[in-house]
């Protein structure tokens, strides 16, 4: 990991620094640097972790307490920190639309890692002496079994919303009839849609638990342990009626946290 040090010179107690702090499972983290303070021409940068103020270290202390340091200084102020990646592998599936010479929109469901193989050892696994092998068969582990399940799950969610336009506009049922043996080729196909899609998402809720337990097998030793990232996202609204929208809470990777001594 790379340490950085940065040094400036405060001309009274009351001069604002421009940086913001919060809280992680690791420590203190630098959340935001203010363009136009002191500090934007420094090595620091958000999301490093803060190590000490003035040579006093920050392990332990709330986001309170080292802003009270902070402002307590007069004349040098020194912050060093470390580079920080955030503990998680996490992945991202989004829908792209494009539209052709024709006019039409066409979708596309991509799904990616966030952050690359090479420079994405989380800081909690170099701290806890997880070997590069071991995080990189996790990694691999995450975009090979986890992966495919949710950008499967996206592709049929965005498929079942196309037909579910259709069915809608062109009304699925004829004499305004509905009961076995009334339902159009089109009514047929959402029905099916709906069951595979909730078994779709089992199957990335399953795949999930699977990955979840092999990765935490593998850390025990190491005192860190891994849950499920979720990552929510806002739902349409079905009716007129519904007074707010739902959420629905995507699995988008692993989450991993040390296991206090």
């Amino acid at each position: 990991m790379s340490h950085y040090t940065a040094t400036i010179t405060k001309q009274s107690k009351n001069q604002s620094i421009g940086i913001g702090l919060k809280e992680t499972d690791t420590g203190l983290t630098i959340s935001s640097i203010n363009s136009e303070g002191p500090l934007s021409q420094t090595c620091l940068k958000p999301g490093m972790k803060l190590l000490a103020i003035n040579n006093i270290e920050v392990s332990g202390l709330s986001t309170k307490e080292a802003v009270q340091i902070m402002k307590d200084a007069e004349g040098k102020l020194a912050l060093s920190a470390v580079d920080f990646v955030p503990a998680n592998i996490t992945f991202q599936v989004a829908v792209t639309r494009v539209r052709n010479d024709n006019g039409q929109i066409n979708e596309r469901v991509l799904a990616t890692m966030k952050r690359d193989i090479n420079n994405v050892t989380p800081t909690i696994f170099m701290e806890a002496g997880v070997p590069s092998n071991t995080f990189s068969k996790i990694y691999t582990l995450i975009e090979s079994e986890l992966l495919p399940h949710a950008m499967a799950l996206r592709s049929h969610e965005t498929t079942y919303n196309r037909e579910m336009q259709s069915y809608t506009s062109k009304q699925m049922i004829k004499g305004g009839l509905v009961g076995f043996g009334t339902e159009s080729n089109h009514e047929k196909k959402v029905f099916q849609m709906v069951a595979q899609g909730a078994q779709l998402q089992r199957n990335v809720d399953l795949k999930a638990t699977q990955v979840k337990d092999q990765i935490n097998a593998m850390l025990a030793k190491y005192n860190i342990m891994a849950t499920v990232a979720l990552e929510s996202r806002r739902l349409a609204k079905y009716s007129s009626k519904q007074k707010q929208s739902n959420t629905a809470l995507d699995v988008v990777g692993i989450q991993f946290h040390a296991i206090p001594f």
